[in-house]
């Protein structure tokens, strides 16, 4: 036979959702008067009472707005700009990774471990990490045994009156209990002294000590009832130190293959910067022999001029494109915390490439399995869960057990000091729910959080699908991009020296030589280009795998 409480609870929970409506509100106040009520009730309640509020204020907010909004005025009308200044005289730069004896010389594996030593984003991301851990240290103090002592004397004296001072010890511990209940202790000792200092008469002073200890108990039996209710903070704050590291981890393989791009970008310009050099010399050889070969009249004046103007325009092209290279070096030095002072060679390595080949449904399988991001996303759908649970429960009455237990002493000589008498109590308390409206608003937010969550989740499996695939699709062409261009350099290599060849004698004007040479020139760039892309998606694909492990110096393992 369950108690009477527990039988009206289970009565009016069954009798909720009434056949008619006097008695549906009926039932729901007598939950509200007793305990706490239905939850649906509840949420119901909430939903009415907001779409009224966001009515009204939809109106307030949003009723005049087409009235009040202000247009912006027409541009005035444009006024030629006449003012001229001198131009300064354009230089080339100096190269910043030409050959020092105190250059750093920079690879691939220095440049990362560079980075994930002295990176400012990197340690700014372990500092983050850091406060979250030493966030979770308090947490999990404040649910361990706390002690507390206090030593305190006083003493006090007036002219014509009575000496006297007085110590005193305590000493406690409380503890938080597994079903949310507090049992505390403590124990207190102390003294006090009287005197008698006046003139001539003799020196008269009194003792007396006395003691106790106590114990203290509070348990809800209702609402605060249980280890997931009364420890959801320790619990969140473990579960949030666990994503904390999942998203540094991320952030690891994130960093690496930002640095990995930004270096083989680096190593990309300087490959197109020696292209352009080329280009230029190559241009500067053919005005000469153009010059040249139009003094002994084999060539005719536009091939001159054409000439000279594909100088102009290398020169023009590697001037940017040095000029473009050094604030990208710069950039790169910035990005591994170096002083951009210091001088460094980037060693000119070629990205390793290695076709992909994986089975699609596969790659995305694995991805939902493996991925930290969607553990997070997975473990935040069950504190959600949780979360409703316990704005559920928090709908319940208040009702605590208080037990307490004391021993005193007598006020007297330290002998007699010790805890003799003791004194006990026990009680339970009940509050009437008449006002759950914090509570009801907070439990119909948990669900609306929940819904949230989890579509959040259903968005992003989808999302990381769909970005699997594209990333497959997109690897295989670049791919057979590569391929392509591959052909293309060794077709427009071919093209150079046959027209070189022919321009010599005579076949081709300097237009087609000059063609030519541009047409290899735009082609080793573009392929050196593709190699790169190819090399940071397949980065990115494992780590959207999740099957890319970094170690401490940020290298990943083939």
């Amino acid at each position: 036979m369950p108690p009477p409480l527990v039988h009206h609870m289970t009565y009016i929970t069954a009798h909720c959702r009434g056949r008619s409506r006097w008695a549906a509100s009926a039932a729901g106040l007598l939950a509200l008067l007793l305990v706490g009520g239905c939850a649906s009730w509840f949420a119901a309640d909430a939903d009415r009472e907001v779409r009224t509020i966001l009515a009204e204020y939809e109106s307030r907010t949003l009723g005049d707005r087409a009235q009040r909004i202000r247009q912006p005025k027409p541009a005035p009308d444009e006024v030629e700009d006449t003012a001229t200044s001198d131009r300064p005289t354009t230089t080339m730069p100096a190269d910043s990774t030409a050959d020092s004896p105190d250059a750093l010389v920079i690879d691939l594996p220095t440049a990362l471990a560079i980075a994930f030593e002295g990176s400012r984003q990197f340690q700014q991301e372990q500092e983050s990490l850091y406060l979250e851990g030493l966030g979770f240290s308090l947490t999990r103090y404040n649910f361990g045994p706390i002690l507390n002592s206090t030593i305190s004397y006083l003493w006090s004296d007036a002219e014509d009156q009575v000496g006297s001072d007085s110590h005193s010890a305590d000493l406690g511990v409380s503890q938080i209990l597994p079903l949310g209940g507090e049992l505390s202790a403590s124990g207190e000792i102390g003294g006090d002294r009287t005197q008698n200092y006046a003139p001539f008469e003799v020196r008269d002073e009194h003792f007396d000590f006395a003691s106790s200890a106590q114990v203290n108990l509070r348990q809800p039996l209702l609402r605060g009832l249980g280890y997931e209710v009364s420890h959801e903070q320790l619990t969140q704050g473990k579960r949030d130190l666990i994503y904390a590291v999942r998203s540094f981890e991320l952030f690891r393989e994130d960093l690496a293959i930002s640095i990995a791009e930004s270096y083989y970008n680096l190593v990309s310009s300087k490959r197109r910067l020696a292209n352009d050099e080329q280009n230029y010399r190559d241009a500067v050889f053919d005005r000469k022999k153009a010059e040249a070969l139009r003094q002994v009249d084999r060539n005719k004046d536009d091939d001159v001029f054409l000439a000279q103007r594909r100088e102009i325009e290398a020169e023009d092209a590697l001037l940017v494109a040095r000029t473009d290279y050094d604030l990208a070096v710069d950039d790169f030095k910035i990005q591994l915390g170096m002083p951009t002072t210091r001088t460094v060679q980037i060693i000119d390595d070629d990205p390793p490439f290695s076709p992909v080949r994986i089975d699609p449904a596969s790659a995305v399988l694995v991805s939902q399995y493996n991925r930290l991001d969607l553990h997070t996303l997975r473990d935040r759908v069950e504190d959600a869960e949780r979360a409703v649970r316990i704005a559920r429960h928090n709908l319940l009455p208040d009702l605590d057990l208080a037990a307490d237990a004391k021993f005193d002493s007598e006020v007297g000589d330290l002998d007699q000091a010790d805890p003799q008498f003791w004194s006990a109590s026990i009680g339970v308390t009940l509050e009437v729910p008449l006002d759950r409206k914090a509570e009801r608003n907070a439990y119909r937010a948990s669900l609306i959080t929940l819904a949230r969550t989890r579509r959040s989740l259903e968005e992003r499996l989808d999302e990381i699908r769909r970005d699997i695939l594209d990333q497959l699709r997109e690897l295989q062409q670049l791919e057979k991009r590569i391929e392509l261009q591959e052909k293309q350099v060794i077709f427009e290599q071919r093209a150079v020296a046959v027209t070189k060849l022919r321009y010599e004698a005579g076949n081709v004007d300097n237009r087609d030589l000059l063609d030519a040479r541009q047409g290899l020139t735009n082609a080793q760039n573009a392929l050196i280009d593709l190699k790169v892309r190819h090399f940071v998606a397949r980065l990115r694909l494992r780590r959207n795998l999740g099957v890319m492990f970094v170690d401490e110096k940020g290298m990943w393992a083939e």
